[in-house]
């Protein structure tokens, strides 16, 4: 197989001999080493034969001393296909513009795709990398990911892992980090924990400082919870000011209060849709519709991007951008208190659960109709974590006056 796909490579013919010395033209053939196949005897002076163009080139030379002619009845192989084609201009210009849109597809970055966690600001590690030279149309030789890798995390402080994975001419961008921390008091300051709103005490439990509170008593915001003034441990020591820290979970009580209009309006889709079509090409957009993208009256705005690839890691870059405009009429509708009950209890609940260190133990509710409205007030019930930080300005007491000895008289 790999012998017939050189000879056609190479090129060669069938060709008609015709003569009444055809032995004597063969032992020509074989003693100048010109191969003969496929040999096929039709007549007594007449054979078929297959052979390269380079033997038949060399045959011409010896044809006066055979008495024979030789006919060529059919060509095959490369070179003849490219003698043929050679004229189409055309043809080849196709192959050259096939060829060098390859080389920029393979060589240059189209397709950027990103997994940033929410705690990270996309829009700016995007910025930077393009600062550094990734973006579309950039040449993939000249992104180096190790340094592109330690300068973003040093122009990210909160990034945890960043990775640049590039795959074809595709690149994916991999980060993920943490919210940024609040701000933390120095070690060696002197700290104490106050109460961070109203509550019951349920359980200290102090790592550091002096608790000045215990089980059921009540606290408001502000209040000294653990304090960084500690006493003497022992009859002849001192006082002393420690970095308090801590946890401190209290019973509290929190209220929250909503309304939401009883007379809204509701959507009803007529059933008119109205599509326009767009493609981009690289960063730049050519629009395939007439006038602006901003459709006139009420309406949903869908829009899907559909990237031409070949794979998942070779991207054209070349997308049909597809808006879709659903319309819709408002029309007036009524609600009552109950309809809109649990959402507004589920909205409530998470809202206060969000904002909180603990969990909710019980709520109350009481909901009714006020000037159009459904108004929700709510009482809840948690434990949470009270205690923060907060600078202690507290003194070391001076010691104490050692009394006199008396003196007999």
């Amino acid at each position: 197989m790999i012998g017939r796909l050189w000879r056609l490579t190479r090129g060669q013919v069938r060709v008609r001999i015709t003569g009444a010395s055809l032995p004597r033209f063969l032992n020509l053939c074989a003693f100048h080493s010109l191969t003969l196949r496929r040999m096929k005897r039709t007549a007594w002076n007449e054979m078929y034969a297959t052979m390269s163009i380079a033997d038949f080139r060399a045959l011409r030379r010896y044809m006066g001393r055979t008495g024979c002619r030789v006919h060529i009845v059919r060509r095959r192989g490369a070179p003849f296909l490219a003698a043929r084609l050679r004229p189409r201009w055309a043809l080849w210009g196709g192959f050259l513009l096939l060829a060098l849109t390859w080389w920029v597809l393979c060589t240059r970055v189209w397709a950027i795709e990103t997994q940033i966690s929410p705690a990270l600001s996309e829009a700016e590690i995007l910025s930077q990398l393009e600062d550094m030279g990734v973006h579309i149309g950039a040449p993939i030789s000249s992104i180096d990911t190790h340094r592109i890798r330690w300068r973003i995390l040093q122009l990210q402080p909160n990034m945890t892992y960043f990775a640049l994975n590039i795959r074809g001419n595709s690149v994916t961008v991999l980060a993920s980090g943490d919210d940024p921390p609040t701000a933390l008091f120095d070690q060696d300051a002197v700290t104490k924990v106050v109460a961070a709103r109203d509550g019951v005490i349920k359980n200290v439990h102090a790592l550091d400082g002096q608790a000045v509170v215990q089980a059921g008593d009540a606290v408001k915001t502000g209040d000294t919870l653990i304090s960084g003034l500690v006493p003497p441990t022992r009859e002849e020591g001192d006082y002393h000011l420690a970095h308090a820290h801590g946890e401190v979970e209290a019973y509290t009580l929190r209220t929250a209060d909503a309304a939401r209009a009883l007379h809204v309006e509701e959507k009803v889709y007529t059933g008119k849709v109205r599509r326009q079509y767009a493609l981009a090409i690289g960063n730049k957009r050519l629009n395939l519709y007439i006038g602006s993208g901003i459709a006139g009256g009420t309406c949903d705005k869908i829009t899907e991007e559909k990237v031409l690839r070949l794979s998942d890691s070779v991207v054209f870059p070349v997308s049909l951008i597809v808006q879709t405009y659903v319309f819709y009429e408002r029309l007036p509708a009524e609600q009552t208190a109950d309809q809109v009950r649990v959402d507004m209890i589920s909205r409530a609940l998470g809202s206060i659960a969000a904002d909180m260190d603990g969990m909710v133990t019980d709520h109350s509710e009481t909901l009714s109709e006020e000037n159009g409205a459904a108004v929700l007030r709510m009482s809840v019930h948690a434990i949470e974590q009270i205690g923060v930080e907060a600078l202690d300005d507290s003194e070391i007491p001076p010691p104490e006056p050692e009394a006199d000895e008396a003196v007999p008289p």
